[in-house]
C-alpha cells in the first residue's frame, strides 16, 4: 500500500469536526496573544472580539458553513459601519479566512454557498474602498481572489467528492449484481446437477435393485440367470461410479473439466436398452429420419429424456415392453417412449414430484421444446418430446 493511501485511510478515520476544533483553538490563541502582545493596534479590544469571532467560526464550518463564513461579513459590515480600524490583522486570522472559504465551497449547497460568495465579493470590494487612505482594511486586508481562490478550491474538492461517491455507488452496484449472478448461477448450477444425479443414480440404482431382487429369486433355481443378473448390478454400479466421478469432477475447482469424459448422448441409447431388457422391460429402438450433428446440450438433453423414461418403466411398469421412437425431422428432434405397463393400472403418481418429469420438462424449456407425459387409457405411460433444431441446435 502506497503511503498516500495509508494518509488516505487514517484520515477517513479521523474526526474532522474535532480536528476542526483544535485548529480553531490553536488559531485562536496565536492571534490574541499577537493582540494583546504583539502592538499591532491600539484598539485591542475591538481586535480580540473580532478575532475571536473569525477563529471560532472555523469549529463549525463543517457543519454550519454559511453561518461560519458569515462571521467574517459580519467583522467586514461591523467596519463599513464605522467600527475603529485595528491596523494589521493576526496571520491566524488571515488563516481563519481562508478556511471559511474554502469550508463554504467544500461543504456547503452549491446555489446557496454562490449567493453567499457573492455578498462576499461585495463587501470585501467596499471594504477596500472604504479604508482609510486605500491602505489595509480595519481588520484584515483582503483582495476578492483571498475569498475566490478558497472557495474555488472547496468546489472542487466537494465535485472531487461527488465522483467518489458515485463511483463507490455504481462500485456497490456493481458488487452486488455480481454477488446475485453468482448466487443465481450457483442455485441453476445445483439444480443442474440435482438432475444429472437423479438421473444416474435413478436409472442405475432402480436396474440394480431388479436384477438384484431377480437373482435372489432364481440362485438355486436358474444359477446361470443369477449370475448374469449380478453381471448386469455390477455393470450398472460400475456406470454409476463413473457419472459419479465425472459430476464431482465438474464440482473440483483443481479438475480441468476438458479432461472428464464426455456426457452421454443419443449415441448411447443402446446400453440403456440393455439395461432395461435386464431389468425385465423388453424394450426396442426405432429411428426414422436422417440423423444430424446436434450441440452437445441438446444430445445430453434427449439422452436423459430416455433415461429416465426407461427407468420409470423399470420402477413403475416391469415386467413390461416399451418402445423408443427417436423422428429426425428438417427442424425438430421427435422423441417417444411408451411402455404397456401393467394391464389395468394406470400409473399418474410418476409426474407428482421429484427430478423425473418435472426435470424432463425443464431440460426440454431450455432448448424451447415441449414435452408432454401422461398415462394411457389402457394402462401404461407415453412421454413425446419435440426438441428444435433451428438457432442453436444442430452443431
Amino acid at each position: 500500500m502506497s503511503s498516500a493511501r495509508r494518509v488516505t485511510d487514517r484520515s477517513r478515520t479521523l474526526d474532522l469536526e474535532r480536528v476542526d476544533a483544535l485548529v480553531a483553538a490553536g488559531l485562536l490563541v496565536a492571534c490574541e496573544l499577537q493582540v494583546w502582545l504583539g502592538g499591532l493596534t491600539d484598539h485591542r479590544v475591538w481586535a480580540s472580539v473580532a478575532a475571536a469571532a473569525v477563529t471560532g467560526a472555523v469549529a463549525t464550518r463543517r457543519r454550519w458553513p454559511l453561518a461560519s463564513a458569515s462571521a467574517v461579513l459580519l467583522v467586514m459590515i461591523a467596519r463599513m459601519l464605522g467600527v475603529p480600524a485595528t491596523g494589521q490583522p493576526p496571520a491566524g486570522a488571515v488563516i481563519a479566512v481562508l478556511l471559511l472559504f474554502y469550508g463554504l465551497g467544500a461543504f456547503a449547497p452549491a446555489r446557496r454557498s454562490l449567493w453567499m460568495l457573492a455578498g462576499s465579493v461585495v463587501i470585501t470590494s467596499l471594504n477596500q474602498l472604504t479604508r482609510p487612505g486605500g491602505g489595509g482594511s480595519a481588520v484584515f486586508p483582503m483582495e476578492a481572489f483571498g475569498v475566490l481562490l478558497p472557495y474555488a478550491l472547496g468546489r472542487a474538492m466537494a465535485a472531487r467528492r461527488a465522483r467518489e461517491g458515485a463511483s463507490r455507488d455504481v462500485a456497490e452496484r456493481l458488487d452486488a449484481a455480481l454477488v446475485s449472478n453468482a448466487r443465481t448461477a450457483a442455485y441453476e448450477e445445483r439444480a443442474r446437477i440435482a438432475r444429472e444425479l437423479h438421473d444416474v443414480i435413478a436409472h442405475s440404482v432402480s436396474v440394480m435393485v431388479i436384477q438384484a431382487g431377480g437373482a435372489r429369486l432364481v440362485m438355486e433355481a436358474e444359477p446361470a440367470r443369477a449370475e448374469e443378473s449380478l453381471r448386469s448390478v455390477e455393470r450398472a454400479g460400475r456406470e454409476a461410479l463413473a457419472e459419479l466421478r465425472r459430476l464431482l469432477g465438474v464440482l473440483d475447482g483443481d479438475e480441468d473439466p476438458h479432461a472428464l469424459a464426455p456426457q452421454p448422448g443419443l449415441r448411447d441409447i443402446a446400453p440403456l436398452l440393455a439395461d432395461a431388457r435386464n431389468a425385465g422391460v423388453s424394450a426396442d429402438l426405432r429411428v426414422d429420419g436422417r440423423p444430424v450433428p446436434v450441440v452437445p446440450a441438446l444430445d445430453l438433453c434427449a439422452y436423459r429424456i430416455v433415461q429416465e423414461s426407461l427407468t420409470n418403466a423399470i420402477k413403475h411398469a416391469a415386467p413390461a415392453t416399451a418402445s423408443v421412437s427417436v423422428r429426425w425431422g428438417e427442424d425438430t428432434l421427435e422423441l417417444e417412449i411408451s411402455d404397456d405397463g401393467r394391464i389395468g393400472k394406470r400409473r399418474t403418481r410418476r409426474s407428482a414430484g421429484g427430478h423425473g418429469i418435472p426435470g424432463m420438462r425443464e431440460r426440454v424449456a431450455l432448448h424451447g421444446g415441449t414435452l408432454e407425459a401422461g398415462a394411457r387409457r389402457n394402462g401404461g405411460f407415453t412421454v413425446r418430446a419435440r426438441l428444435p433444431l433451428g438457432q442453436g441446435g444442430r452443431a
